[in-house]
């Protein structure tokens, strides 16, 4: 089976990458579900909504600074890496992600949707146009909420919060590629947020070709188009970009 999916990858002429909170996981990211979720802590509709932002910012912001402080040193795993690999050799590979933590630009990839938003940005809540990068240094040395230095509001991470809809031209064209790609490579995720858990589907609908790769059984069905590789992705995507024998 895994044989398939190499040679299926080598063949595609429009392959995309969908992923998920598992994909993070592999190199250490805390996520937000499963036993070790941060929302095992917090309630999230207290911590990352605009009311929430508005009502409490400065225990919103330290909670923010935790989960920032948390991925320090965290890296792209070999799976990152391959898909770099891939997109060289096919000279594009568009990423749909639904984590925020920015793994996939850190690796190298260069066209990455980003449809949950990135917590490695922040802007003004008021919306005066001030945005900056939020990196763990910066927030160090910086006051509890951080302020915008041009009209003095609260800053905001720069990720979907609760209540808030996906940005709607990252999510349009993230229908489009997949209702255009001959293959899609599904990686870490249970496919069970929506809108977004569509996104396998659309393409899968307009026959392409399905590889997912998590050790869980998702809500992917079982068909003859759907290859399901139960093994992590830092092993298989490797194999699948050509970097290790075939197995």
């Amino acid at each position: 089976m895994i044989n398939r999916a190499i040679e299926l990858v080598r063949r595609s002429v429009r392959p995309l990458v969908f992923t998920g909170a598992g994909m993070s996981r592999e190199s250490g990211m805390r996520t937000f579900r499963g036993d070790d979720g941060l929302w095992k802590e917090y309630r999230p509709e207290q911590l990352s909504s605009i009311a929430g932002l508005r009502s409490d910012p400065g225990v919103v912001w330290d909670w923010y600074k935790m989960r920032l402080m948390t991925g320090e040193g965290v890296e792209p795993h070999a799976g990152y890496h391959a898909l770099t690999c891939l997109q060289n050799e096919k000279g594009e590979l568009p990423v749909i992600t639904q984590n925020v933590d920015g793994l996939h630009k850190l690796a190298g990839q260069t066209d990455v949707l980003e449809i949950h938003g990135s917590m490695r940005t922040a802007s003004c809540l008021e919306k005066c146009g001030f945005s900056t990068g939020l990196t763990p240094e910066l927030l160090h040395g910086a006051p509890t909420p951080p302020v915008c230095p041009s009209c003095g509001a609260v800053l905001r991470p720069d990720i979907v919060l609760f209540g808030e809809p996906l940005p709607p031209k990252i999510i349009s064209r993230s229908y489009e590629l997949a209702e255009d790609c001959d293959l899609i490579i599904v990686v870490g995720t249970s496919v069970q947020v929506w809108p977004a858990a569509g996104i396998p589907f659309a393409a899968l609908e307009n026959g392409a070709i399905v590889i997912e790769i998590n050790p869980a059984q998702t809500e992917l069905p079982q068909s003859e188009s759907v290859i399901s590789l139960r093994r992590k992705a830092g092993e298989i995507l490797p194999l699948l970009a050509g970097l290790k024998g075939k197995v």
